[in-house]
């Protein structure tokens, strides 16, 4: 909490503890601006496959002087009446989305919370649940951004062109009866995982993958984003209107204090 020394005559000097709900104020705007974002987030990729949505998780924390130790907190004094609010790490939400069919047979969708498709840019894996996927020219099987699909055996899935080829439940991809498996990654935890933004994710962690009797891959469908726009929307708004609601404050607070100092000096 700052302090301020008001008066040149040491007679009449006093001290002035600056508002600390201005903090806690800003603390709040603050917050509430980080929601807005990734709230917004959510709803720009309301039409993204596979998205996963993202949860901002806000804490009320301690006063300053109990963060510094300087006393206990549950004394009942003042000081217990908090010090305004922090945001925490962002959370993902795995469950799974609406499943739509699309009738397009490089089109899969997977039925469980905690499985993945694995692709490759580079050298890196990434995971996704986003199973739009396409054969290219040369047979090989990419993403809507060019990144190639892995098989189960670890290679890239690939295919002759000119050869017709079905694909079926499970994840599989039959061509004059060769079949090739889409690689499905199982996480041993959901939080060995880190999102790269839209439906993309990094592992963080070796991953285990799905055995032949457990590939709840459904073939021509899709996993839709599971953002639900008008639930997003209305939290969009109400946190808006909180954000304005702290600023005010701080407005309000200090134009107090300001009246405050004029009439000390």
């Amino acid at each position: 909490m700052e302090v301020v020394e008001i008066g040149g005559d040491s007679a009449f000097r006093r001290k002035i503890n600056m508002s600390y709900g201005v903090y806690m104020s800003a603390a709040g705007a603050n917050v509430q601006n980080h929601r807005l974002q990734v709230l917004s987030n959510n709803l720009a990729n309301v039409e993204t496959p596979g998205y996963r949505p993202q949860n901002a998780i806000l804490q009320a924390r301690f006063s300053e002087m109990i963060e510094e130790g300087n006393i206990s907190p549950g004394l009942g004094g003042a000081d217990d009446v908090g010090g305004g609010v922090t945001a925490q790490e962002v959370q993902t939400q795995f469950a799974v989305g609406p499943i739509r069919q699309t009738g397009n047979k490089t089109d899969f969708a997977i039925n469980e919370e905690g499985s993945f498709f694995v692709v490759e840019e580079g050298d890196e894996q990434r995971l996704t649940r986003a199973g739009n996927f396409l054969f290219d020219a040369s047979g090989k099987m990419i993403t809507q951004s060019g990144q190639q699909v892995m098989g189960k055996d670890g290679k890239p899935i690939q295919i002759d062109p000119r050869l017709p080829y079905q694909t079926l439940d499970g994840g599989r991809i039959d061509q004059l009866g060769i079949q090739q498996e889409l690689m499905i990654a199982r996480p041993k935890s959901l939080g060995d995982l880190a999102h790269l933004g839209g439906n993309e994710f990094k592992p963080l962690a070796e991953f285990d993958l799905a055995d032949a009797t457990e590939r709840p891959v459904v073939t021509g469908a899709l996993e839709q984003s599971g953002v639900n726009p008008t639930s997003a929307m209305m939290e969009l708004i109400e946190t808006s209107r909180v954000y304005e609601a702290n600023v005010r404050m701080i407005q309000n607070q200090d134009q107090v204090t300001g009246q405050l100092v004029s009439r000390v000096l």
